[in-house]
């Protein structure tokens, strides 16, 4: 076998590894974050949603102050998929710790901490698409990374199906730590950082000043980034269209019992079922961004978002298997476009810290948008079901004022 050879297989190697992280992720996303630790807490324990929004609101406050400076330090020393690998572990032992017999607000910060961790972690791993990714193929291996994703979801779902039916949630969330450690170890085996070496220069950290130096590299990329051409506008689009799109992946469970009534094996077919047309979105809108521009098609994917609230706030349970299938296709489309416009808009040595701010700004949106939804229900739950339609509708205006942001700049991406 030629060098060549070797070459492509070790690349198509790395690019499979780090998609199947993707699908590893979601045992913990779906399993633990949307499905079953908030029904454990809000329904099974009956405490308000407000403390399931504050762990989940905490943990990515302390993301949102970390995420760029560790992201610049990972750029300075080359060193992402140590990172990766380290709040990867963190995040799989407290979700394994939830498991464990302990107290309602113990089990909180466990959530809060693992919650910390793989947040963390898909800074790194984010940034690791940059180096994997062939040129001008980002938004087609981000929507391989997806698909893989939310064919997790799927796997994930009727995986853990039998083990809630025997074990009950703290089965499933031992469950979820295992599933997420065993296809995680691929990418922290057979990704490799290409081209490090090589490129590293003299940009290594001097020892005792690193906090300060990586402060002043981190103010210097804010400079420098707000000085690419539409990148501002397009964080402010992501910001508030991101404080929906986490307020619906963290309640989604809780909303469709409280509203619609669905019980355990209903909810799973119905994320089993929108789980599939987000598999079709990732790969789709993976193509059609490198096709037809991420401006566009994000633009597309809002609208199609504000169509989702619209049917899950006014139509009635027969049409919620509609609202459900238009939900997967966008949510499959919004991570993949949004992550792949980062890689077109940011040179490739500053993406790291591009990332790491792109974090910032999702991790904000995950404290501003479900601590607002659990503020709101607490004044409107005295209504019932109509309390909760009527603060799902109110999510329709963060995509409107995303759509404003990305009107102020048609041609840049």
């Amino acid at each position: 076998m030629s060098t060549e050879d070797r070459g492509k297989i070790s690349k198509s190697l790395s690019v499979f590894s780090w998609a199947l992280y993707d699908l590893a992720n979601q045992f913990f996303a779906l399993l633990i974050v949307s499905l079953y630790f908030p029904r454990w807490v809000s329904i099974e324990n009956g405490v308000p949603e407000i403390f399931y929004s504050l762990a989940f609101g905490v943990s990515m406050l302390l993301v949102a102050v970390f995420a760029p400076v560790l992201g610049t330090i990972a750029d300075v020393k080359r060193k992402h998929k140590a990172f990766l690998i380290f709040f990867t572990l963190l995040s799989i032992a407290f979700t394994i710790g939830l498991s464990l017999r302990v107290n309602i607000f113990l089990a909180l910060g466990f959530f809060g901490i693992a919650n910390f961790g793989c947040q963390e972690a898909i800074t790194f791993y984010n940034a690791l698409m940059a180096k994997i990714a062939p040129r001008g193929k980002a938004g087609l291996v981000s929507g391989l990374g997806r698909m893989f994703g939310y064919s997790g979801a799927v796997i994930a779902i009727f995986l853990a199906k039998p083990v809630i039916l025997t074990g009950g949630y703290r089965a499933a969330f031992l469950f979820a730590g295992i599933m997420f450690f065993i296809f995680a170890l691929p990418c922290m085996i057979f990704v490799r950082e290409t081209g490090d070496e090589k490129n590293a220069g003299p940009s290594r950290l001097p020892e005792g000043r690193a906090w300060t130096d990586v402060y002043g590299k981190l103010k210097k990329a804010f400079s420098e980034i707000r000085k690419i051409d539409g990148f501002v506008d397009f964080l402010k689009a992501s910001f508030f269209s991101l404080c929906a799109v986490n307020t619906v992946i963290l309640f989604m469970s809780v909303y469709a019992w409280r509203v619609f009534g669905l019980d355990g094996d209903q909810l799973i077919d119905l994320i089993a079922f929108s789980t599939l047309f987000a598999i079709v979105g990732s790969l789709l809108s993976g193509y059609l961004s490198d096709l037809l521009g991420y401006r566009r098609l994000l633009m597309g994917i809002f609208f199609l978002w504000m169509i989702c609230i619209l049917g899950g706030a006014l139509l009635s349970l027969p049409f919620l298997w509609l609202v459900g299938a238009l939900l997967g296709l966008s949510l499959g489309s919004t991570w993949v476009v949004l992550r792949a416009t980062v890689v077109k808009l940011v040179p490739e040595e500053m993406i790291g810290e591009a990332f790491g701010i792109f974090s910032l700004i999702n991790y904000f949106s995950g404290v501003v948008g479900p601590v607002l939804w659990g503020l709101l229900l607490l004044y409107l739950s005295r209504l019932g079901g109509m309390g909760y339609r009527l603060a799902f509708l109110g999510l329709i205006l963060f995509f409107v004022l995303g759509v404003v942001f990305l009107l102020k700049k048609r041609e840049v991406y």
